[in-house]
């Protein structure tokens, strides 16, 4: 496949029988879920998930195998992992090419779990995303002293990394109100139901000072606005929430930058979308860039920390790359390759919100 930047990733097709390592987890297994449905104890254990996303599932079987890691020093460390091998997917799975989804809620079959039980990390991992889409993963990273920090709710489900948001603020308007929302890194973008939807964007609408795009079938988005030798994203409200503790979390930029179908012209988005698919809110991967997003499960909190995410080791503290590129239009001599900006994940030229969260388990 190929990204929006123009790079080709090659996909590997994981075929257990192939692999020395691997080994069929037995329907006698603890974690084998769907017992009810197996012939004999001795048979392969079935999993089937379903997505958020409408119509999204995967189902297959359950093996194990070897997870191959380093060391920020460069040390293997190597782990057995139990975990899902597909043999059917449905939905948005059609559409877009995935390598995998890995599993990286609070619960025993989940990847931070098993390598918890294995010995080779402790109960807390941190993700970076940079603002071209990519990022580091760190397992057993209980982050710093100086991060900021809210506690986990436990209110969507014990499952996921929910947090309490006591206000928000868009430009200089402060909405006071308290919402849950959980933080998943396999959603696109941002998700919020009502009535928390229509007051982020609607005080976002009125403070900018661009056009507004009529509603296009070229874009999810509700909010989008016409660039012109005139547009400055300095000048566009920010977006920052409120956390249980006091602790703020500043979103750095909450719009995507993308052509419009005929190429005639380019549009900045909100990026942000009601939430009808779920009764609860989504802060998605776009609200997480230029953040170190710890999870700590043993002490039960999120913690956030300004990192510049493209650096190797995703951990080193602000620099001028942590600010979002200035937004140039495409007629000023200052212009700059906007697709530079653009989430990988939701590029209009082939937008999928994907929504990765795993919701029921048949």
């Amino acid at each position: 496949m190929e990204t929006d930047q123009g790079e080709r990733i090659k996909l590997n097709i994981y075929n257990p029988s192939k692999s020395k390592s691997s080994s069929k987890v037995t329907c006698n297994s603890t974690l084998c879920a769907l017992r009810n449905r197996c012939i004999s104890p001795v048979s392969d254990c079935p999993y089937r998930i379903r997505y958020l996303s409408p119509g999204s599932k995967s189902t297959g079987v359950l093996v194990e195998d070897v997870i191959h890691m380093s060391t920020e020093e460069g040390e293997a460390r190597d782990a057995r992992i139990t975990f899902g091998c597909s043999e059917s997917q449905l939905g948005l799975f059609k559409e877009v090419a995935v390598n995998g989804i890995m599993g990286l809620a609070i619960a025993d079959i989940a990847v931070p779990n098993m390598l918890v039980k294995a010995g080779v990390a402790s109960d807390s991992f941190s993700m970076c995303f940079g603002p071209n889409g990519k990022g580091t993963i760190s397992f057993g990273d209980k982050g710093s002293s100086d991060q900021l920090e809210t506690p986990l709710s436990g209110t969507i489900s014990p499952m996921f990394y929910d947090v309490s948001i006591t206000k928000f603020k868009v430009g200089k308007v402060t909405v006071d109100t308290e919402f849950t929302a959980t933080f998943d890194s396999g959603t696109a973008v941002t998700w919020l139901i009502e009535p928390y939807y229509t007051a982020l964007t609607t005080n976002f609408h009125l403070s900018v000072p661009d056009r507004r795009l009529s509603k296009s079938v070229d874009s999810p988005f509700e909010f989008c606005y016409i660039i012109t030798s005139t547009s400055d994203e300095d000048k566009l409200p920010s977006v920052s929430f409120e956390m249980k503790g006091g602790a703020a979390y500043d979103v750095f930029s909450p719009i995507l930058v993308f052509d419009t179908s005929d190429g005639s012209f380019q549009v900045y988005c909100l990026a942000v979308l009601k939430q009808v698919n779920a009764d609860f809110s989504i802060i998605g991967q776009n609200f997480m860039t230029n953040y170190r997003i710890v999870h700590d499960r043993e002490r039960r909190i999120l913690g956030w920390k300004k990192s510049n995410c493209n650096d190797t080791n995703g951990f080193t503290g602000p620099t001028a790359l942590a600010k979002p590129p200035s937004m140039a239009p495409t007629s000023s001599p200052r212009t700059i390759n906007l697709s530079s900006r653009l989430n990988p994940l939701a590029a209009a030229s082939s937008l999928f919100i994907i929504c990765f969260i795993s919701f029921v388990s048949l």
